[in-house]
């Protein structure tokens, strides 16, 4: 049943590739005449030209992180798997690759700024201000999160912390050989990947000392403070250059696994059209805020306006990079339904820990167990990947933080690197260590997060169909989804306003957030369906 599923996926996404990828890039005409900002201002640090497919790795990475295995997991366990692989395959396709076309494609005209600066440019000052203070909210979740997670994933497993430190050290060698010698990119490729994937052998023999998990939730945010201030070629690039390989082993095996060791579907496909574990507790709008990053997320638009559009060798890769990591993230999702779907209640039940990461590890065992992998290493496995997605969001995540700072007080220089890196991490500094009913902060702010991140979604949208109806081009294919967007977002927000109320932090951050998103959304469709002036962004962007 699920092997059906998978494959139909992974032909849907070959299609939509090969035939609405095109449609975008032929509407939108990408050129590759035009100078990239990476080229116009290059410096060596943030502006970089790379070949594609270092940047693709660099750009899935980010985006991946854990939410398209944690949402899809969640939306499974609350309403089952059916109504969350809907979505997330119509979702990717047809909105969130949309989106991080878009996105990308807006950034690299205007000189790699950010999708709020682009806001500010298309939709006035005050307003595009009040959308870079809505990323920077957006962001702080996304630090909280992943900064939570990996912490978690290191305290369970001193092997996979170990073998992650390893892979950081890898990487660096990487791209230090790569700049510093002669020694050509394949030969790199084939010297460096075995020695990443030898990271498990490392953990296996060394495991890290058994710390805390407050102890090591202080060293991950160390870490994205100094890897968030490194040239992006010194460790940015080719880490999420190695890690893509490892998301291409999870990919392959996990994929390969469910197609042709056809395991037993045990979890439930629909459970029902309301779930007291979902907040709000309604499939509509729960499942796209749940879901999230396996179908579209507005953190997305930041990284492809952040550090991906100050990458890109030529305008043609945005469909690459913006179209295509989206459409693998939509497969990535459907793998993580996958191992949710072949374990059934008492296999979830009898997990130390059944939060979402440990199931995904426990479903992605037991797909390979036909082949006679052993549980442990495909669990193992499955965490230093996951490991390595959280470590890069984390420390893109920070650089993103920073260059909106720097966007907001109009702040760029030498001190602002180092300064500004360290101011994003005091809010998620102080969140990581609280606790909200007994439970993480990460877990109990997800709703938060979901519905944050798919309005973000909907306002970068909006911000595309304004920079499209300005340029004379058809906007259609990126205003409907924007209204999808917009709709089940607000509602979550207002739903759990209502349900938690003002005076509660979750209902109290909803409210500000559904204030925040209403103004954005409304000064945006003035411009939009006011009298329109074409512009001449896209030339004035190459001059």
């Amino acid at each position: 049943m699920f092997a059906i599923l998978v494959l139909i996926t992974c032909v849907l996404s070959y299609l939509a590739y090969r035939f609405y990828g095109n449609f975008l890039s032929k509407r939108c005409g990408l050129d590759d005449n035009r100078k990239t900002p990476a080229h116009e201002l290059e410096d060596g640090v943030d502006y970089v030209p790379t070949r594609s497919s270092i940047v693709f790795g660099h750009h899935f990475s980010s985006i991946a992180g854990t939410g398209p295995i944690v949402g899809p997991i969640l939306a499974a366990l609350f309403f089952g798997w059916g109504p969350a692989w809907i979505w997330i395959v119509l979702g990717s396709i047809f909105i969130g690759g949309v989106h991080d076309f878009g996105s990308t494609l807006m950034s690299i005209r205007n000189k790699g700024r950010s999708i709020a600066q682009t806001s500010c440019d298309l939709v006035g000052q005050t307003t595009g201000r009040i959308f870079i203070i809505f990323v920077l909210c957006a962001l702080v979740y996304v630090l909280v999160v992943f900064i939570d997670l990996t912490a978690n994933t290191f305290t369970r497993s001193p092997i996979v912390a170990s073998a992650s430190g390893w892979f950081v050290f890898v990487a660096i060698a990487f791209g230090f050989v790569a700049a510093r010698t002669k020694l050509s990119f394949k030969a790199s490729i084939f010297i460096f990947v075995p020695l990443t994937s030898a990271g498990l052998i490392v953990g296996e023999a060394l495991p890290s000392p058994e710390l805390s998990k407050d102890t090591w939730l202080i060293i991950v945010m160390a870490y994205a403070v100094i890897a968030a201030v490194m040239p992006v070629n010194m460790l940015l690039q080719p880490r999420d250059f190695l890690s893509s390989f490892f998301l291409y082993a999870l990919l392959g095996a996990g994929v390969l696994g469910i197609l042709f060791g056809i395991p037993t579907v045990e979890g439930q496909m629909f459970t029902g059209w309301t779930s007291e574990k979902a907040s709000p507790i309604y499939l509509m709008p729960a499942l796209f805020i749940t879901v999230a990053c396996g179908a579209c997320s507005g953190f997305h638009s930041v990284v492809a306006s952040g550090t991906t559009s100050k990458q890109l060798n030529k305008e043609s890769d945005v469909k690459k990079i913006g179209y295509g990591s989206m459409l693998v993230e939509g497969v990535l999702a459907t793998l993580a339904l996958g191992t949710i779907a072949v374990l059934s209640t008492s296999d979830i039940a009898a997990l130390k820990s059944a939060d979402p990461i440990s199931i995904f590890a426990a479903g992605f065992s037991k797909i390979l167990s036909p082949f006679g992998v052993g549980a442990s290493f495909a669990e193992n496995f499955a965490f230093l990947a996951i490991s390595t997605f959280l470590l890069t969001t984390l420390d893109t995540c920070t650089r993103l933080c920073r260059f909106l700072i720097e966007e907001l007080f109009g702040w760029r220089n030498a001190s602002s690197r180092y300064i500004g890196t360290a101011l994003v991490m005091v809010i998620p500094a102080y969140f990581v260590f609280q606790t909200f009913d007994g439970q993480p902060a990460w877990k109990a702010t997800w709703p938060l997060f979901g519905s944050t991140n798919q309005l973000l979604a909907a306002l970068a949208l909006i911000t595309f169909t304004v920079f499209l109806r300005k340029n004379n081009i058809k906007s259609g294919f990126a205003l409907i989804p924007a209204l999808i967007m917009l709709l089940m977002p607000l509602s979550a927000l207002f739903l759990m306003a209502k349900d938690n109320g003002i005076y509660n932090l979750i209902g109290g951050t909803s409210f500000v957030m559904l204030l925040l998103g209403i103004f954005v959304s409304w000064s945006s469709f003035r411009i939009l369906f006011g009298p329109q002036k074409a512009t001449n962004t896209s030339s004035e962007s190459s001059n």
